[in-house]
């Protein structure tokens, strides 16, 4: 009898202890959908860098606040992190760790209200982040970067918190990595140039800087290219996450969305021949060897998908059938 009150002590012992480990693991998130493989390799990186559980829940609870159905957003940006994680293999621990923190902040002040370059604290505070960095070294390879602030004011542009986020962004991580503590001030950097830089590939954001200001060339005064390892990173796991089918196949899905709500389409079929078209231009934009492999996998995905919203046979070209979407030509 002891025998077996010392086993059943045991186990209950042991299943507690279990318990108490899923307890302790359990975060936020977990409310969150996060499909595979996305959702394994953000176990992993949480087991590899505990502190990161932190920056996850600032950004879910960020978000939260930001946006009435933030379910969207938080899966980009819990992608995104996932995919630093996966493409950073090889780093050193403490740089991979920053990648992978730089994804999960990239958009935190997307949705942001008050957060335009139009408002003048914002500018000033921008400008002084900006004169920090190009003194450290940041965008060398990119010139024109903030050279002109009629440009970076103009309304259409400076007001447009999709066109400046990447800015907005990077004040705010900066804030929000001191508060959490453990980084220091050059990796605080670091993580803020890659957080501006992670915009480039969006050709339309370029087009619509251009289109605002009536000048060709003008975005390079708003987006600079990526130059560090972790700002490619950035950049290419925020492209590729746009190609998770979750977020571009089903009907009311973010992309689908994007394109009756930002350009215009009216019916299912136009949503199809937008959004083909804005991931056939993106699909080109990858800066590292790896993010050019993993939007292709994606893109044979998501291509057929989109080909039957069109009405369209495989092998059809949906741009000489279709022709170029009018919101773009």
């Amino acid at each position: 009898m002891k025998k077996y009150l010392s086993r059943l002590l045991c186990l209950i012992l042991g299943f507690g202890m279990l318990m108490m480990a899923n307890t302790a693991t359990a975060g936020i998130q977990d409310k969150f959908d996060l499909p595979e493989p996305y959702l394994s390799w953000e176990k992993s990186y949480l087991k590899e860098f505990p502190d990161l559980q932190k920056f996850l829940e600032i950004m879910i609870t960020t978000t939260a606040a930001q946006l009435q159905n933030p379910s969207e957003d938080i899966l980009h940006n819990r992608v995104c992190s996932a995919l630093a994680y996966e493409m950073s293999k090889g780093f050193p621990p403490e740089k991979r760790k920053l990648a992978i923190a730089t994804d999960i902040l990239h958009n935190i002040a997307k949705e942001e209200k008050s957060a335009v370059l139009t408002d003048p604290q914002v500018f000033k505070q921008a400008t002084e982040m900006v004169s920090e960095l190009k003194k450290a070294g940041y965008f060398r390879a990119s010139p024109d970067f903030w050279g002109d602030a009629q440009i970076l004011l103009n309304t259409k542009v400076g007001g447009n918190r999709a066109l400046g986020h990447h800015i907005t962004g990077a004040l705010k991580a900066g804030q929000i990595a001191k508060q959490i503590g453990g980084i220091s001030e050059k990796e605080i950097q670091e993580m803020q140039a890659a957080i501006i830089e992670h915009s480039t590939g969006y050709w339309y954001f370029r087009d619509s800087v251009d289109k605002a200001v009536g000048k060709k060339g003008a975005w390079q005064v708003v987006f600079p290219e990526p130059a560090s390892e972790i700002s490619k990173i950035a950049h290419d796991a925020d492209l590729i996450s746009q190609f998770v089918p979750e977020s571009v196949v089903p009907d009311g899905s973010k992309w689908r969305e994007l394109a009756k709500k930002r350009w215009g389409a009216k019916n299912t079929k136009e949503e199809g021949h937008i959004v083909y078209y804005v991931f056939f231009r993106l699909f080109e934009e990858a800066k590292t060897k790896k993010g050019k492999e993993m939007a292709r996998e994606k893109w044979e995905k998501i291509q057929p998908e989109l080909m039957k919203l069109m009405n369209l046979e495989p092998g059809q070209d949906p741009i000489k059938v279709l022709g170029v979407p009018a919101v773009f030509q």
